[in-house]
């Protein structure tokens, strides 16, 4: 068993030539955030849609948006990949919320959301269809 960059072939760390088991997390449906001093529990579920804008990233709930500085690219890796899709340079969609989808845009609940160009097929491609009007 060779241990390379403190990590096993059975995935258990390597502290000090001690085996540790891989940290579980306690809560696996929710990320915490911080707002105004205290961590918020944030389920992945109630996420509508997060917009990215430079070092910042805006993450919409169905009940209040928080403003955090962590860009998109950190939510996008740590997000459920079957929850989320990226649909824009600076946009990140729960799947489950998406009411219409056009071409240049997605309804996620009232809100328009910009769909980019390189990511739309990918977007069609993931979704059930019924009838043709030339989206596809």
């Amino acid at each position: 068993m060779k241990i390379k960059d403190n990590i096993t072939s059975n995935g258990s760390n390597s502290i000090n030539g001690t085996l540790t088991k891989p940290k579980e997390l306690l809560i696996k449906d929710a990320i915490f955030i911080r707002d105004k001093g205290c961590l918020t529990k944030v389920r992945f579920l109630d996420i509508m849609y997060l917009k990215g804008d430079g070092n910042y990233t805006t993450l919409v709930t169905k009940k209040k948006s928080y403003s955090l500085r962590n860009i998109l690219k950190e939510f996008e890796e740590l997000l459920p990949g079957d929850l989320f899709i990226r649909i824009h340079k600076s946009y990140i969609i729960n799947v489950n919320e998406i009411n219409t989808i056009s071409p240049k845009e997605v309804m996620v609940d009232e809100d328009k959301v910009p769909v980019g160009r390189t990511y739309y097929q990918n977007l069609i491609n993931g979704i059930q269809k019924l009838g043709s009007n030339g989206l596809d």
